[in-house]
């Protein structure tokens, strides 16, 4: 038993030993601030410490993204004469996350919601969410968070603002009466968005003083081109002709929602490394793919914002949620193509042909596929068998 209480005496000092003091995070977070105050708290101690847990994988490949696009990032900001700190906002609004759709409707690196992207320029279609490019969502940002800062003049309540709902930041605007200064308008917030600051000091000093903090993570080093693509391919299919790795091809193109490039009387453009623009044009058509693409037309969504606002939680109030799938089955219909049941079940064509044990494209008629989808929309996922093919066109125009 002594030996036991010796060891964990042990742990327990050396893991006290091992964390950096108050004053030396303090002291670190002063010789990197310029117009923005990077003030510590118990908040900003908080959110460092679950960044500490280095072992997390998602920790690290948030960082590993983020370090990926920096010194672009760094460049849009000084072309928009916004403090460059703020660039590390995109970790502590969505964890450098570019293609998951937050609860509450904002998408991309910045969080953009639907009405402030179309605003500012930014195409969302069935196919493409521009929200999703790192660079063109960080001028967007820029914009916004340059009109708050002239609104309220304090980078503190110009990236709360810009993160909390409208309807309950007018609402604590008007309660903080007279005393609007960002402690008392703050106290009026749901608890997830009155931290938005402290996230964003702790990002901050997670993104400077990683190593110190033990990550050991780094961007990957390459140089890209842009290309043209005039018909109808996917990403997957330029990954195996072009032999780039698929994952880098989807960070470097996450515009694109289904990772297709759509058949369109208009060009696209793709980023891929600079080694492989030579190959692309050389290759000539066999960079894109020899099937009919789906009748889908590329509608633009209506510029209005749709978001559904689900009432922010406190830490303590946040239910623990276990990501679970189920199985569901789908027959093959006459005119189906393995992108079509993609789209229609928000899947990669790969996956399907993973859980199918397909190679190829081919599939025939009544044929029964195996889908993975989450548990949580397993009745909607279910009865997509049985609909009509109307009402599967319409729900896919909607997509």
């Amino acid at each position: 038993m002594r030996p036991n209480l010796l060891f964990l005496f042990g742990i327990l000092y050396l893991s006290c030993f091992s964390q950096t003091s108050d004053k030396e995070i303090t002291a670190r977070l002063k010789r990197i601030q310029s117009e923005i105050p990077l003030d510590f708290n118990a908040a900003v101690r908080a959110q460092i410490a679950d960044y500490q847990k280095s072992s997390k994988p998602a920790n690290i490949e948030t960082l590993r993204k983020f370090l990926t696009f920096d010194n672009a990032l760094k460049a849009v900001f000084i072309e928009n004469k916004v403090p460059g700190e703020l660039r590390y906002a995109s970790i502590s609004l969505t964890n450098f996350n570019l293609t998951e759709k937050g609860v509450d409707g904002k998408e991309g690196p910045f969080g953009l919601r639907h009405r402030t992207a179309t605003k500012n320029g930014l195409v969302i279609t069935n196919y493409i969410d521009e929200r999703r490019d790192v660079l063109k969502s960080a001028a967007v940002f820029c914009a916004e968070i340059t009109r708050l800062f002239e609104l309220y003049r304090d980078w503190r309540l110009a990236l709360t603002a810009y993160n909390a709902n409208e309807d309950d930041w007018l609402k604590a605007y008007a309660l903080a009466g007279d005393a609007r200064d960002y402690e008392t308008i703050c106290s009026y917030l749901p608890g997830g968005v009155k931290n938005t600051y402290s996230h964003f000091v702790a990002a901050t000093y997670c993104a400077n003083f990683y190593k110190e903090m033990g990550y050991k993570t780094k961007s990957i080093s390459i140089t890209t081109g842009i290309v043209s693509v005039s018909r109808y391919t996917t990403l997957e299919h330029l990954s195996t002709v072009l032999n780039v790795d698929y994952k880098l091809l989807k960070e470097l193109n996450s515009t694109y929602k289904k990772y297709v490039i759509p058949q369109t009387a208009s060009l696209f453009y793709i980023t891929i490394p600079s080694t492989r623009v030579n190959q692309f044009y050389e290759l000539g058509d066999e960079v894109y793919v020899h099937t009919t693409p789906p009748a889908l037309p590329i509608s633009v969504e209506k510029a209005k914002d749709t978001t559904v606002v689900t009432p922010v939680k406190t830490q303590e109030e946040a239910p623990v949620v276990q990501s679970t799938t189920a199985i569901v089955y789908y027959k093959v219909r006459k005119g189906d193509i393995l992108l079509r049941i993609a789209d229609l079940y928000d899947c990669e064509v790969n996956e399907l042909r993973q859980w199918n044990n397909i190679r190829g494209n081919k599939i025939i008629v009544n044929q029964r596929l195996k889908i993975v989808v989450p548990s949580s929309k397993l009745s909607y996922y279910k009865k997509m068998d049985k609909l009509p093919q109307g009402e599967i066109n319409r729900i896919m125009l909607k997509d």
